[in-house]
């Protein structure tokens, strides 16, 4: 059993209780325009490119797919993850993101971090999108609680629910990403509609399990009293969700998009008073604590 992920990275103090260590995923079935990770939405190890490195010396033509080209552009879409430019690269301008692992080998690797987590922490499953990995996750959430560790998972609910049925007995928590209320603009903005993101958060809250509702805030995309209203309206439907984080919209995946010879998102950073009166408006219609 081997999975693909591109990093683990511990000490996180935002990715569920106590000091956790998350572990993401490659892979993701949306295509959220905003997203801060976009190097983890293929499925397979593929090259990053720093292009304030490259100078153009076509040495990453070796490439046989023919995702390099002679003035260092790049078309990640193409790319197999071979590893050729970046070996032949002298700049190290370029570098292979994603790696084959085992469970075995997560649990090696965070084993150490273990007396940091207490009662409380443990390990995050993040991405990506962990359920684009169903039996190599539910491999690593069973390993991790057979240590002594507990699980969170972060998703975007987009799987099919016999897959979250399964992780139920080793999953403390659900991170839920809720990204837009109307289906036809969830469809836009990520690349499909929320139809089965909705059924499969309501059926984890019949199975009364706990959740966090993780809402990602973009200006002009999803800062709307509608798609307010429709969070608040989930709180009070669903008994499951024991409160609501706001993920005001941030520019870092941007250089990751340049890295993957993407076009950059010109979507606007909120200021902070913008951030407080989203949390004030949201506070006010919803069941449960909205945080930062």
């Amino acid at each position: 059993m081997t999975g693909i992920i591109t990093d683990i990275i511990p000490f996180s103090v935002n990715d569920g209780p106590g000091i956790r260590t998350s572990v993401y995923f490659m892979g993701c079935p949306l295509r959220c325009r905003w997203c801060h990770n976009p190097e983890t939405q293929y499925g397979h190890p593929h090259a990053m490119v720093r292009v304030d490195r490259c100078t153009h010396c076509g040495a990453c033509t070796v490439c046989s797919s023919g995702a390099r080209g002679p003035h260092g552009e790049y078309d990640a879409s193409r790319c197999t993850g071979c590893g050729k430019c970046a070996a032949v690269c002298p700049e190290k301008a370029c570098w292979i993101c994603g790696r084959e692992v085992t469970p075995d080998e997560i649990l090696h690797q965070v084993l150490p971090d273990k007396p940091f987590f207490r009662r409380r922490g443990g390990v995050t499953l993040s991405g990506g999108e962990p359920m684009a990995q169903p039996e190599f996750a539910l491999e690593t959430a069973k390993l991790l609680c057979k240590n002594g560790i507990g699980v969170c998972m972060e998703t975007c609910g987009h799987a099919d629910w016999t897959s979250y049925e399964q992780m139920l007995p080793y999953v403390q928590s659900f991170l839920y990403d809720y990204k837009v209320s109307d289906p036809e603009s969830h469809r836009q903005w990520t690349g499909t509609d929320n139809r089965r993101i909705l059924a499969n958060l309501r059926n984890l809250s019949s199975c009364g399990v706990d959740i966090v509702l993780r809402c990602p805030l973009i200006p002009g995309v999803n800062d709307t009293t509608d798609h307010f209203l429709g969070i608040a309206g989930l709180t009070e439907e669903l008994q499951g969700i024991r409160r609501v984080e706001i993920l005001p919209y941030h520019s870092l995946g941007n250089n990751k998009r340049v890295q993957l010879g993407l076009e950059s998102e010109n979507f606007c950073v909120p200021e902070k008073a913008e951030i407080l009166r989203w949390q004030d408006e949201l506070n006010s219609m919803c069941r449960v604590p909205v945080c930062l």
